[in-house]
């Protein structure tokens, strides 16, 4: 689908102004204005990033009685489980909650992450007899799950273990009558930062217990060292989560990339780094996380056992962070193939249903797939088709299926408008998963469809690239470049800029290039400056690129490090050759 340009509004003066007060150049002043921020105590504030940016965790609802109930069960020598979802989110969460618990002298203590296929998502009715009867738990502590467990909470009051819920979904009708629920929207809550995801959550519990083990107020110095590394995987789990990377999640993020980078990162993050061809970089990004470590921890989750990927997150052995990182670098491989084959199936069955036509949502299943890969397929879908999607992988009792959402659709409420006839669902704005009877798909998916064609707008509809600033190559220097990466961490809600560039020329041959030779490497010039720059994917477009060819390109501005030297490039997200009945930008009026 060819996407609509459209740029942001420019002010003159007040980018003038905000450069002047911050120091800034004014390309910087104008992304800045684009992200809300108008003056320059903001400014610092949010380039910054710094630590004591995060808020107190006895803010958050249930946060201070949580931390009692914790702290009495290790007292009393009892039974503690940490219950986590099987996603990076909740591997990350349960990791760093666990390995509190030990360092706080929890004698017994383990973790528990259900089989994504044969448990399925969340606090199961079986998974919870099972951890009462056969782990002896005395208390558990969900991890980025348990919100939408009423029956579940009911039933472990009748099976008499104490369960505290810490979660950051969006909840449903009703609360769960848990022992204490910890939730950035909790109960009288009104927590400043509420979009945290629920490894964050969990940390901030563990936050909560350190300080116990300070003067109350903060931990002493030996937990406190142990929060600071913990902001490694607090970081994964926000990046691969997709929250927006505002607020408390820019200190995360800022500083957890740091940790990973560092030589004081654990063996388990190491392994990862050098698997994924990540090791002795001085400087990780989110899109690190997000196409590199991210898969990998989830690949486990996927189609094996997530507890292989929350050992390899607290083992402090070499040797078998190598091994574990190796088993899920290989389930990685695996989940890829899959994953091709589910996409190409999903493609073949909307094409022979009509095509996208005047769908208002994508909905697709079928019983010989995955129900691990099926997240990242429904994304894939989204992709190609600007529509929500839902993959549904119907088995023989029960269809699960996970949903990914376009840019300002809601789309736990388009399901829960829709939810009468399934067995469950939750998630949040971008994404979710239910269950349902299969032989309810077909309903399912006509209400779903049906609802999305009257609820999507107009504008919703059509793919848009959202342009930052008109540029000429001219301003884009190495130093201004570099300006602009310390807005990093990019991503959800802080995305990497995007720049116009209107009347420039293809300087000389463009080259296709990398193992699928699917890569453009071109030269753009306008006027005396000429810049490289590079087109992932678009090998299909390079006959359009012949030399001379006048055009406009869309780009995100980056450094290329290579034989010690520091250029900038240009990476291309699209070009329209000048003149073209698609040439027009909505200019703000």
């Amino acid at each position: 689908m060819t996407p609509n340009w459209r740029l942001r509004p420019h002010d003159r003066d007040r980018v003038a102004h905000l450069s002047r007060e911050s120091g800034l150049p004014p390309i910087v002043a104008q992304l800045l204005l684009n992200r809300g921020i108008t003056d320059g105590t903001m400014a610092k504030a949010y380039l910054g990033a710094r630590r004591d940016g995060l808020h107190d965790p006895e803010g958050l609802p249930g946060m201070v009685e949580a931390a009692e109930r914790i702290l009495r069960a290790i007292r009393d020598g009892r039974k503690i489980v940490v219950y986590g979802d099987y996603d990076v989110d909740g591997v990350c969460g349960t990791s760093v909650l666990w390995s509190c618990l030990k360092l706080a002298g929890a004698a017994d203590a383990e973790f528990y992450i259900p089989h994504r296929v044969d448990e399925g998502y969340g606090l199961s009715a079986d998974s919870l007899r099972k951890i009462v009867h056969e782990h002896q738990a005395r208390l558990i502590v969900t991890v980025d799950c348990g919100v939408s467990a009423v029956k579940e909470a009911q039933l472990a009051r009748e099976l008499g273990v104490e369960l505290i819920i810490t979660d950051h979904h969006t909840p449903g009708s009703s609360w769960p009558e848990a022992d204490v629920v910890v939730h950035p929207l909790g109960q009288g809550g009104c927590y400043p930062f509420p979009d945290l995801c629920g490894a964050a959550v969990a940390f901030k519990l563990a936050w909560q217990i350190c300080k116990s083990f300070g003067d109350g107020k903060k931990a002493s110095p030996h937990f406190r060292d142990f929060l600071l590394r913990s902001m490694d995987l607090i970081a994964m789990a926000t990046v691969a989560d997709i929250m927006p990377l505002e607020g408390e999640n820019r200190v995360f993020v800022r500083h957890g990339l740091r940790g990973i980078a560092s030589p004081e990162a654990s063996v388990g993050l190491k392994a990862l780094l050098q698997i994924s061809g990540l090791l002795g970089r001085d400087r990780l990004t989110a899109a690190n996380i997000g196409y590199k470590l991210g898969p990998m921890i989830n690949a486990a989750g996927r189609l094996k056992r997530a507890s292989a990927a929350v050992q390899l997150l607290t083992t402090t052995d070499p040797a078998e962070a190598q091994e574990l990182a190796i088993t899920l670098d290989l389930c990685n491989k695996e989940r890829q193939d899959v994953e091709r084959t589910i996409v190409t199936e999903a493609h073949r069955q909307i094409e022979a249903g009509g095509g996208l036509g005047e769908r208002g949502a994508i909905v697709v299943g079928s019983p010989n797939w995955h129900p691990g890969v099926i997240g990242i397929v429904a994304s894939r879908l989204v992709e190609a088709y600007h529509r929500p999607a839902v993959v549904v992988a119907l088995g023989e009792a029960l269809a699960q299926g996970s949903a990914r959402s376009v840019p300002g659709f809601h789309l736990y409420d388009a399901l829960k408008a829709c939810s009468a006839g399934l067995i469950g669902f939750g998630g949040h704005k971008a994404a979710a998963g239910l269950k349902m009877d299969p032989a309810f798909f077909p309903e399912f998916a006509e209400r779903f469809d049906t609802h999305c064609r009257t609820a999507l707008t107009s504008d919703l509809r059509v793919k848009e690239l959202l342009l930052d600033a008109e540029v000429a190559l001219g301003m884009l220097t190495v130093k201004a470049v570099e300006t602009i990466e310390t807005m990093e961490p990019f991503g959800n809600g802080n995305p990497r800029p995007l720049l116009l560039a209107e009347r420039v020329h293809v300087v000389g041959q463009p080259r296709i290039v990398g193992d699928k030779k699917s890569t453009v490497q071109v030269r753009f010039g306008q006027g005396d400056i000429t810049l490289k720059a590079v087109g992932w994917n678009m090998a299909d477009r390079v006959t359009e690129l012949s030399p001379g060819t006048a055009c406009s390109i869309v780009f995100h501005p980056s450094i290329n490090e290579w034989g010690g030297r520091r250029d900038v490039q240009l990476e291309i997200r699209d070009f329209r050759v000048a003149d073209s009945a698609e040439g027009r930008v909505a200019r703000p009026a």
